[in-house]
C-alpha cells in the first residue's frame, strides 16, 4: 500500500474513534432514531469520500494517460510531416513528397510504359504479346501527359492504338524479384491491338542477335516504351549516396557499371575508357579532359531568376522536349502549370549550381556568380539514335558482309574452274608428254635409219664407181 492509502487509513481511523466517542456522549439526549441516522449519515459520507478518491484516481490516471497520447500523437503528426516533407531547410528524397516528386521529374519524359507483356508466338517478321490484368496495372500513370488524363482504371490493349510505334525491351528479373529491362529488341509498330493482345511489327529489320535473342527463348517477357528512355547522370549511382563536393551526384555505382558493360569490347582499352566515364562522371576534372566534357560549379553573388517554360507547347513525341534556347514545350516538363502561375526559377544568393562553362561564362562576367570547381560531366547519350546508328552500321556490315561473301563464292567458283582447267591441262600434259616421248623414239629410229641409209648410199656410191671405172679400163680403145 503506498503512503497516501495508509494516511487515508489512519485519518479514517481517528474519525471512527471520534465519531464512536461522540455518540456514547451524546446517545443518552438523542435516541435511537437520531443515533442510527447519524451512524447512517457518517456511513455514507465516508462512503462517498471513497468513491470520490477513487474517481479522483481514475481522473488522474486517464488524464496522465490522455497528455502522454496527445504528446505521442503530436510526435505522430511531427514525424508524418517530417516523413512526408522532410526538413524545410534542406532537401531530403527520404521523404515521400521529395522523392515523388523526384520521380515524376525522372519519369516525366518517358511517356507511358507497359511492363510484362508475355510474348505468344512469332510468325514471319510479327510478335504477338498479350497484355494480362497485372500488366495493365504496369502502365506508369505518373508519365501521361495530363491532356490525356491519366486514368486510374485497368487499361486494355486500346492503349495501344494501331500505328503506335514502342520501343521494345526484353525483361529479367533481378536480385530484388524485379522484371527490368536488359536487352534492346527493337523499334515496332502496333498493327494489331484487340481484347488485350496486341501485334507487332518491326519498323527496321531486326539485327541477327535480336532475332538470336527473341528465337532462345530469353524474350519471354517485353517492356514497351512509348517513348525511348534517356540517358542520365544520377541512374547510375549507388543506392542511398548523396552528392558532395568531391562527387556532385553522388557514387557512381562500380559493381553495377562493370556488369552493365560487360559487353563493350576490350580492345586498344575501349571497355576501360567507356566504364571510366561513368565511374568519374561527377568528380573533379582533370589534365586532359575533352573541353566538352568540364563543367563548372558556381556561387551567385546575388540573386537571380531564370525563365524555364518556352512560349511554345508541344508533347514530347512531335517536336521533343526542349527547344532551341533550352527552355521546356512539353507540358510535363513545364513549371508553370495551375498550382505555380510563374514561370520563373528564382536562386538566391549564395547558392551552388552546376552549368557549363559557356553558360557559366557570362554570369562570371557580369559579376553574377563566382566560379567555385571544375567538374567532369559524362557527356549523356541519346539511345534512340544511338540504336538507330547501330542499325545503319549492322546494316552497313551485313551488305559488306553479303558482298565479301558473293565475292569469296565467285573466287571460290573461279578457283574451282581454274582447278578443273588445270586437272584438264595435266592430263593433256601427260598425253603431250607420252606423244613427245613416242615422237623422240620415232625421231631417234628415223634417225637411225638415215644413218643406215646414207652408209647403204655411200657404199654404193663407192661401188658405181669402181664399176664404172672397169667398165672404162675394159672398153677397146678408138
Amino acid at each position: 500500500m503506498s503512503l497516501g492509502g495508509i494516511l487515508i487509513l489512519v485519518v479514517l481511523l481517528i474519525a471512527l474513534i471520534a465519531f464512536i466517542y461522540l455518540i456514547v456522549k451524546t446517545a443518552r439526549g438523542w435516541g435511537i432514531l437520531h443515533t442510527l441516522l447519524l451512524c447512517t449519515l457518517f456511513i455514507e459520507c465516508w462512503v462517498f469520500m471513497v468513491f470520490s478518491a477513487g474517481v479522483q484516481a481514475t481522473r488522474v490516471r486517464f488524464t496522465e494517460q490522455a497528455a502522454k497520447q496527445q504528446d505521442r500523437a503530436r510526435n505522430a503528426v511531427e514525424q508524418t510531416q517530417q516523413l512526408r516533407w522532410g526538413p524545410f531547410d534542406t532537401l531530403n528524397y527520404d521523404a515521400v513528397v521529395p522523392a515523388k516528386s523526384e520521380l515524376q521529374r525522372m519519369t516525366s519524359d518517358r511517356g507511358r510504359v507497359w511492363r510484362g507483356v508475355t510474348l505468344l508466338q512469332t510468325a514471319d517478321s510479327s510478335f504477338q504479346l498479350e497484355l494480362s490484368a497485372e500488366d495493365t496495372q504496369a502502365v506508369d500513370d505518373l508519365a501521361v501527359d495530363p491532356a490525356e488524363g491519366a486514368a486510374s482504371e485497368s487499361i486494355t490493349s486500346e492503349s495501344l492504338p494501331v500505328d503506335l510505334v514502342v520501343y521494345s525491351f526484353a525483361e529479367e528479373v533481378n536480385e530484388e524479384g524485379r522484371a527490368i529491362p536488359s536487352f534492346y529488341l527493337g523499334e515496332f509498330t502496333v498493327v494489331q491491338s484487340q481484347d488485350g493482345a496486341v501485334t507487332l511489327e518491326p519498323t527496321l529489320q531486326l539485327s541477327q542477335a535480336q532475332i538470336q535473342f527473341i528465337q532462345s527463348g530469353a524474350a519471354s517477357s517485353w517492356a514497351l516504351y512509348e517513348l525511348m528512355p534517356i540517358d542520365g547522370h544520377l541512374a547510375f549511382a549507388a543506392p542511398g549516396s548523396q552528392p558532395s563536393e568531391e562527387e556532385v551526384f553522388g557514387r557512381m555505382d562500380a559493381e553495377t557499371l562493370a556488369d552493365l558493360l560487360a559487353n563493350v569490347p576490350m580492345e586498344n582499352g575501349r571497355q576501360e575508357r567507356v566504364l571510366q566515364s561513368y565511374l568519374r562522371d561527377g568528380q573533379k576534372a582533370q589534365d586532359g579532359d575533352p573541353a566538352d566534357s568540364v563543367w563548372v560549379q558556381v556561387r551567385l553573388k546575388k540573386n537571380y531568376s531564370l525563365d524555364v517554360d518556352s512560349q511554345e507547347s508541344a508533347n514530347a513525341t512531335e517536336r521533343g522536349y526542349f527547344d532551341a534556347t533550352g527552355r521546356s514545350i512539353d507540358a510535363r516538363l513545364k513549371r508553370q502549370d495551375e498550382e505555380t502561375e510563374n514561370s520563373t526559377v528564382e536562386l538566391k544568393e549564395n547558392d551552388l549550381i552546376l552549368l557549363t562553362e559557356a553558360a557559366a561564362r557570362p554570369l562570371i562576367a557580369n559579376g553574377t556568380a563566382e566560379l567555385v570547381e571544375r567538374y567532369f560531366v559524362r557527356p549523356l547519350n541519346d539511345y534512340e539514335q544511338a540504336f538507330n546508328n547501330q542499325d545503319v552500321r549492322l546494316n552497313d556490315v551485313q551488305e559488306r558482309i553479303d558482298v565479301f561473301n558473293r565475292e569469296t563464292e565467285l573466287l571460290n567458283q573461279a578457283n574451282a574452274r581454274g582447278q578443273e582447267l588445270i586437272s584438264i591441262e595435266q592430263v593433256e600434259n601427260q598425253k603431250l608428254t607420252q606423244d613427245l616421248e613416242n615422237y623422240s623414239k620415232e625421231v631417234e629410229v628415223v634417225t637411225t635409219a638415215l644413218q643406215d641409209a646414207k652408209g647403204d648410199l655411200q657404199k654404193l656410191k663407192a661401188e658405181l664407181a669402181q664399176l664404172y671405172r672397169a667398165i672404162q679400163a675394159q672398153a677397146p680403145a678408138n
